[in-house]
């Protein structure tokens, strides 16, 4: 239970940090960069989100 709280706690945080960036970022920042914060921001949601349902099962 401790390392899906964990897991729920740290992918929805990164999730909210990565799309802050990516949502933040000046217009003339490269393209790459977006993406890989977009990328991160979705693969801390997807983490967050399967936590989240691991937790509701019981863990």
């Amino acid at each position: 239970m401790k390392i899906c709280a964990t897991v729920f706690t740290i992918g929805w945080g990164a999730a909210l940090a990565f799309g802050w960036i990516a949502l933040a970022a000046p217009p003339e920042e490269a393209s790459q960069l977006q993406t890989i914060n977009i990328a991160l921001a979705a693969l801390g949601a997807g983490a967050g989100l399967w936590a989240w349902l691991r937790i509701r099962r019981g863990c």
